[in-house]
């Protein structure tokens, strides 16, 4: 059945991301509400979860601008359908595969997230719930998964349309291509990443499929046993048929469930039978669902429940409204989420997905969990076998295709980061079915240093020194770069952006060397922050904290009306005993910012922290918000138990994830 390709655009209630945070997130990355112990576990998952730990999101910038008023915005969508299925993936929001209309039932097979509401829960703030999401590179919610990707129409060999979506991800240094087609009822995805240089790097995936939930939802994967952990962090493994998670409804808290896949019971393991293929499926009360089934690579299956408690269900309401209630069936590289694997230099790992509408014979499934199981991945296996193999062969044939026309353009860093290394004659081999764009503000000051002054016998030739009072655009990590910037000409910005580099990598030292540098060509706020943030970080005793305050109290001052700037002044005064200070820095600002979520909190601390109960406790009734709050956060309940002790937490407030009671 013929399938067609168009962009076209959904109109949603949306708070739009905004811009990025100007300031280099060169601070402590952002946690996962949790982590998971090691104590029991095999020794090789163990080993994959000491290894490739990441600790800063540099050289990627916060995306925490975004508010909680929402008003109708378009959504840019690339539209794959034909007679069966249709299938929208956002190609300015990480191509996540945001609905899949399954046209024979009229139902969303995923979670359809009926507003776009960004929330604090990804590794640059920014996520949304909702959809099919694809996360590269480390644990968490993936760097561009409020960020555009590049995107083109390839043409398989029989015609039928193939979107393509591709990006660099700059942390791991990781080429990823993603290729999706319809074959009848099935939508197929080929996943492609390339590690375009000669050295090992730490390699991580999860698709991550939201789906609606009922009271009637039900979950299997081809597992006796899973790996399960809560909000506590630990991490145990539990038998099936005594932790029975196939209800997400009636998960009394948060949990994953990381299914240990046992190919006993996989729905083609049988002899003479193709290698299992990895599966999890979701099925309604009247056994219609969704299937999702991989080649043997993505061996990873996992069930996320927010669970029935006030933080969860508070949590999908705060993400989608009266109607976001979900949860989620993943597919990952490794047993668990917590963990990284290797993947060496040069290489390219590669793997299909496949997205089936799902239609059980008997929706009852009254049996035993392992029965259940037996049933529902027998009828799995006969949905992949109808779905045939064509499309998954478009894809194969089609991985190497070079794309022409542009449906979407993306960041300029994998032009960049090749042009980089051919200076050097470093390795790096891009994967023969992308191409980058090097155009854009971006990385325009980093295009102009590979290029060159026009006289090379004069180093201060062609050189702009850029209006310190406006933040880069844009910051770069790695020696590669660094010795770039050591050959340019000696500018506050050369120096600023080397101190970058080093304060990232914890090198304290060199940074506030680079700082100070800086700041005697031209004070900044930029690199007066960082030389702050630095002396703070380093081995210099209370004098160094001291000096880090003021050279924060300085940045300030030259850019009064930056936000992020002046909430990490009045943090800082607080985490130092300095109340008064941060309450004093909060009261003088203009009214419009004072009213501003994170800087009520603030107040309310330094109100508690000075004794002035009564004043915290005006501000808490007053019911505001606090849009980036961070999941696992549960600021807003102690702050309400020290201002009101045994008054009950109001809703608005409750993030909690323990059980009720």
């Amino acid at each position: 059945m013929s399938a067609t390709l168009t962009v076209t655009q959904v109109v949603l209630p949306t708070a739009p991301v905004g811009s990025a945070n100007p300031l280099p997130a060169i601070a402590a990355m952002p946690q996962a509400p949790y982590e998971a112990t090691t104590e029991g576990l095999p020794a090789e998952m163990a080993a994959n979860i000491r290894y490739g730990q990441v600790s800063s999101v540099h050289p990627y910038l916060l995306q925490d601008g975004y508010d909680r008023e929402r008003t109708p915005a378009p959504m840019r969508v690339a539209v794959l359908e034909n007679g069966q299925l249709r299938a929208e993936f956002a190609l300015d929001l990480g191509g996540r595969l945001v609905r899949l209309f399954d046209k024979a039932t009229g139902r969303d097979l995923v979670y359809r997230n009926a507003v776009f509401q960004p929330a604090n829960l990804a590794l640059r703030d920014a996520w949304f719930s909702g959809g099919a999401e694809w996360n590269i590179g480390m644990r968490g919610h993936w760097p561009l998964t409020c960020s555009p990707l590049y995107a083109a129409e390839i043409t398989g060999a029989d015609g039928e349309p193939i979107l393509r979506m591709w990006e660099y991800e700059r942390v791991r240094g990781l080429i990823l291509q993603l290729d999706a087609t319809l074959d009848g009822a099935a939508l197929h995805v080929r996943a492609r990443v390339r590690n375009p240089r000669d050295r090992e790097t730490g390699m991580y995936w999860w698709t991550n499929i939201a789906v609606a939930q009922t009271e009637g939802s039900r979950v299997f994967a081809p597992a006796t046993h899973a790996y399960m952990t809560g909000y506590d962090g630990a991490l145990g493994r539990v038998d099936l048929t005594e932790t029975d998670p196939r209800r997400p409804a009636s998960a009394p808290a948060a949990a994953d469930y990381f299914f240990d896949l046992a190919p006993g019971l996989a729905a083609d393991a049988t002899p003479g039978a193709p290698a299992p293929r990895p599966w999890i499926a979701a099925v309604d009360a009247d056994g219609s669902g969704l299937a999702h089934v991989s080649t043997a690579r993505l061996l990873g299956r996992k069930l996320f429940v927010w669970g029935d408690t006030p933080g969860g269900r508070r949590w999908c309401d705060w993400l989608g409204g009266e109607t976001g209630a979900y949860f989620e069936i993943q597919a990952g590289l490794a047993a668990t989420q917590y963990e990284h694997l290797r993947i060496p230099g040069g290489a390219t790992w590669e793997w299909t997905e496949t997205f089936l509408p799902l239609a059980l014979s008997d929706p009852n499934l009254d049996g035993s969990w392992n029965e259940d199981v037996a049933v529902v991945g027998a009828q799995v296996l006969q949905a992949t076998e109808a779905a045939g193999s064509a499309g998954i062969a478009r894809l194969e044939a089609a991985a190497e295709i070079a794309p022409d026309a542009l449906l979407s353009v993306g960041s300029p860093w994998g032009a960049l980061e090749q042009e980089l290394a051919s200076r050097d004659d470093s390795v790096f081999t891009f994967l023969p079915g992308v191409r980058f764009v090097r155009d854009g503000d971006e990385g325009a000051y980093w295009a102009f240093l590979l290029d060159g002054t026009p006289d090379s016998t004069d180093p201060t030739a062609g050189v702009t020194e850029p209006d310190p009072s406006v933040a880069p655009a844009s910051y770069v990590t790695g020696d590669e770069w660094d010795h770039l910037l050591a050959e340019a000409p000696s500018t506050w910005l050369t120096h600023y952006h080397r101190a970058t580099i080093a304060h990232a990598r914890g090198e304290h030292g060199t940074a506030i060397s680079h700082y100070e540098a800086s700041l005697r060509h031209r004070r900044s706020a930029w690199a007066l922050r960082g030389l702050g943030l630095a002396l703070r970080q380093s081995d210099g005793g209370s004098a160094a904290q001291e000096q880090g305050i003021s050279r924060l109290a300085e940045a300030r001052e030259l850019a009064p009306d930056l936000v992020p700037l002046a909430l990490e002044l009045a943090e800082t005064l607080l985490s130092d005993g300095r109340a008064d200070e941060a309450r004093t820095l909060v009261e003088t600002l203009p009214a419009a910012l004072r009213t501003l979520g994170r800087f009520r909190v603030v107040e309310i601390r330094a109100a508690l922290a000075t004794g002035d109960t009564d004043a915290a406790g005006r501000i808490l009734e007053e019911r505001f918000e606090v849009p980036n709050l961070r999941e696992g956060e549960l600021s807003m309940s102690a702050l309400w138990h020290e201002a009101f002790p045994g008054r009950p937490v109001p809703a608005w407030y409750d993030f909690e994830m323990a059980p009720e009671g």
